[in-house]
C-alpha cells in the first residue's frame, strides 16, 4: 500500500515537472521568439489611374511561372494558389481547375508582409496584391516556390524610366 502511494506521488511530481518545463519553454518562445532570415522585399505602387492605362485584351507572352508547393488544394483553402504565371500584360493565378486573370491596369499596389510560423517570427514572406476594386489577393512564400524570383521579374517589367510604377525596397 505504501509503495502504491509513493508511486502515485512520484507520478504527480513527474507530471508537474514536465508541465513546468513545457510552460517555461513556451513562455520563453512567446516573450522573445527567434527571428527568421532577413528578406529584401519590394513594394510596387502602380502610378497610373485606371482611366489612363490602356486596357489590354490579351496577357501577351509568358515570362515566368511560380508553382505551388502542393498540387491539390482543399475547397476550404481560398487564398492558396497552385500556380502563378507572369505575362507581359498581367498575371494569371491558377487553383485546381479555376483560373483568375489580373491585368496590370487592375492592380493598385503590391505590398510585402512577413509570415510568422509557430515559434519563429518572420520565417516566411508574402505579398498582398490590392486591386482597384478593393479586392485583396495574398501570395505567400511558404505556399509558392520562387516567389522572390517572380517579384524580381515583375519589377523588371516596370523600369523607373517609364513611370508606370514606383518600386521601393523595404528592409
Amino acid at each position: 500500500m505504501i509503495k502504491y502511494a509513493r508511486r502515485k506521488v512520484m507520478d504527480k511530481m513527474l507530471y508537474l515537472a514536465i508541465l513546468l518545463v513545457l510552460g517555461v519553454f513556451f513562455m520563453k518562445k512567446m516573450v522573445k521568439p527567434p527571428v527568421g532570415p532577413s528578406y529584401r522585399l519590394k513594394s510596387i505602387f502602380f502610378t497610373k489611374t485606371k482611366e489612363e492605362v490602356s486596357e489590354a485584351t490579351s496577357l501577351g507572352k509568358l515570362i515566368f511561372t511560380s508553382r505551388g508547393k502542393r498540387k491539390i488544394l482543399l475547397p476550404t483553402e481560398k487564398d492558396l494558389w497552385t500556380e502563378i504565371n507572369l505575362f507581359e500584360n498581367g498575371i494569371a493565378l491558377k487553383k485546381n481547375r479555376k483560373e483568375k486573370t489580373i491585368f496590370f491596369s487592375e492592380i493598385r499596389v503590391i505590398e510585402p508582409f512577413l509570415v510568422n510560423s509557430l515559434f519563429v517570427k518572420g520565417k516566411y514572406f508574402g505579398y498582398e496584391v490590392k486591386l482597384r476594386s478593393n479586392e485583396k489577393i495574398k501570395l505567400k512564400s511558404c505556399d509558392l516556390w520562387d516567389l522572390d524570383v517572380f517579384i524580381e521579374k515583375l519589377c523588371e517589367l516596370f523600369p523607373p524610366e517609364t513611370g508606370r510604377a514606383a518600386i521601393m525596397e523595404i528592409k
